[in-house]
């Protein structure tokens, strides 16, 4: 008897389809009709997600994963209709083609029973082909609702910060509402978009999403025109439709238009700025982080740099240094750490010939590890990833690591552990990049840099910059 899974997906788009447990009914009695077992723990459902997009359903996603996996327990996909699996066309020839050639597995819809041979295939892709059109004009439809129902002034998105709806109408938020006052008023007394951040998470404040404010978050409230009680709505790459509400207006349109006017005032008084085609001001711009909040420290003008999380209004501490000043202090550091203690000698060396064949294969998938590497950092450095997230992915790459440096040593015997140079070689190395003049630019001394080091953190508080090396040359 074979075992099969089961693939459920319910959209937001079309009210119209059964709900996860329907569907699953049907799975469950066409199965027993049919002498299939199904498996309890590969029911696989998304919800509330399109099928435009695979990229978008993990759900989908982790049961093609296990379906190419070794040791895959189904050899059967059950779907309550074909456009379950996908409403794209393109991917559905794509993923049941992977499916059935490479994996033996067929995909089968319970309630679209299919003929074998070149007639049941046809007959699948004209199922395919209608639900790739029927979502298209589903797509239209709902956005020409959406445009209809903006021009009539309804409410079609999430509140925004000042207001919650009730009944379809936005009411505001007493406090919420107080705050977007305060920062209207703020910024036609003067205050600028950094300091109302400020303000705002200073006193405990968050977004409707929990985060921090930020210059931009406030500018986007000071640009909404929902306090003047109108609605926006734009779809992308089209004009935006402005129409009254039926909500309570928390700002006069007086003082909108006058924050507009300020505003569009300071923009025009920016300088565009020219940015270097490396996109580096300085050469140890990327590589140094606040102590404080983690952010980079980034450029800004009159040679200096200062902490980015700062500039966004998420961090207390400026940590504001000259960038001449900055990179001495990295100098003399990988001075000190490389043994350096005579005048360096410095030497131009032609560029090492391009390797072949599998050598140039395994360095090229350990230079794709070190840049994973670098973002696993910066996502954990951010925030964006907890220490229990970061550990284990950190161990995988550094696994992967050392498989294809031993695969290197492998292909090249006289490559061994005791002939790599040391770290205070490698530090005297880049220090050589670093402090000769005619050795490249700004690129090439970033690149020395970032070839021995992993990050620095400056504290200006404590006037300390430390030195993180790199644990996987």
């Amino acid at each position: 008897m074979p075992d099969c899974a089961a693939y459920i997906r319910v959209s937001t788009e079309d009210q119209a389809e059964l709900s996860p447990e329907s569907q699953l009914e049907e799975i469950k009695k066409y199965a027993a009709r049919e002498g299939l077992t199904l498996l309890p723990g590969h029911i696989y459902a998304d919800t509330g997600i399109s099928g435009k997009r695979a990229s978008r359903r993990p759900e989908f996603l982790r049961m093609i994963s296990v379906a190419k996996g070794q040791n895959c327990p189904f050899s059967v996909i059950l779907l309550w209709k074909y456009s379950r699996f996908a409403r794209n066309q393109e991917e559905s020839i794509f993923y049941k083609s992977i499916l059935r050639s490479k994996c033996g597995i067929e995909v089968i819809s319970v309630t679209e029973p299919l003929v074998s041979g070149p007639f049941g295939s046809l007959i699948e892709r004209i199922i395919e082909w209608m639900d790739e059109f029927y979502s298209i004009r589903l797509s239209q439809e709902v956005r020409r609702s959406m445009a209809l129902n903006a021009a009539h002034g309804r409410l079609q998105s999430a509140p925004p910060f000042g207001y919650r709806a009730s009944g379809g109408v936005l009411v505001p938020v007493e406090r919420e509402a107080e705050c977007v006052r305060r920062l209207y008023s703020g910024f036609l007394a003067g205050k600028g978009l950094y300091a109302l951040a400020r303000w705002l998470n200073d006193a405990g404040i968050r977004t409707r999403r929990g985060n921090a404010f930020e210059s931009r978050s406030v500018e986007y409230i000071l640009r909404n025109p929902v306090y003047t009680g109108r609605l926006r709505w734009q779809e992308r790459g089209r004009e935006a439709i402005m129409a009254a509400g039926s909500h309570e207006p928390i700002v006069d349109g007086a003082t909108w238009q006058a924050v507009q006017r300020r505003l569009d005032e300071l923009k025009s008084r920016r300088v565009p700025r020219s940015r270097p085609e490396s996109g580096l001001k300085f050469w140890a711009g990327g590589l140094v982080r606040c102590a404080e909040c983690g952010s980079t420290l980034v450029y800004e003008k009159g040679g200096r740099c200062k902490c980015n999380g700062y500039a966004r209004g998420r961090c207390r501490e400026s940590q504001r240094v000259g960038t001449a000043e900055l990179e001495s202090a990295i100098l003399s550091q990988l001075e000190l750490d490389s043994g350096a203690c005579a005048p360096l000698r410095f030497e131009l060396l032609p560029e090492a010939p391009r390797p072949d064949g599998a050598e140039s294969r395994l360095r090229d998938s350990l230079r794709r590890a070190g840049v994973e590497h670098e973002r696993l950092l910066d996502a954990y450095l951010s925030g964006a990833l907890t220490l229990e997230e970061f550990e284990p992915r950190l161990r995988d790459i550094r696994s992967r690591q050392e498989r294809l440096r031993a695969e290197l040593r492998g292909l090249s015997p006289d490559d061994t552990p005791d002939s790599r140079p040391s770290l205070s070689e490698q530090a005297g190395a880049a220090l050589t990049s670093l402090s000769a003049p005619q050795i490249g630019g700004i690129p090439e001394r970033n690149a020395a840099a970032r070839s021995v080091l992993e990050s620095c953190t400056y504290s200006r508080r404590e006037d300390r910059l430390v030195l993180v090396y790199r644990l996987d040359m």
